[in-house]
């Protein structure tokens, strides 16, 4: 179990230490942080509590018309970028990003993220 932590840990530190990334969190779907690497004037708890929240009423608002997700949520601020990746049936990874270039990166990197954390988790 110490091993997962820790692994889990590695991946959510080196989301944060990609270009830009002010913060990743690996947050359970009732919002409780797994794993976190936030600047220090974040509030971890409440960036992850909101992600799972944003998460759950997406999941929501598609099971009205009877459709699974979502998978990825993306949310373009003016001047950052947020993206929420299903990571296993317990596990969200929220991302935030200064600026709104290099997305696809950001995107790419997460997709890769989410796979190695349900990996881990499984």
């Amino acid at each position: 179990m110490v091993a997962k932590a820790a692994q889990l840990e590695r991946i959510v530190r080196e989301l944060h230490q990609l270009p830009q990334v002010i913060g990743a969190v690996l947050v359970s779907r009732g919002g409780i942080i797994i794993a976190s690497s936030t600047s220090e004037e974040a509030h971890a708890e409440t960036f992850a509590a909101m992600g799972a929240t944003m998460s759950g009423a997406a999941s929501a608002a598609l099971s009205e018309f009877n459709k699974v997700g979502p998978e990825r949520i993306f949310v373009e601020g003016r001047d950052c970028v947020m993206l929420a990746s299903d990571a296993g049936p317990k596990a969200i990874l929220v991302i935030l990003k200064e600026g709104r270039e290099g997305v696809q990166e950001l995107m790419a990197s997460v997709e890769v993220a989410a796979k190695l954390i349900r990996e881990t988790l499984s």
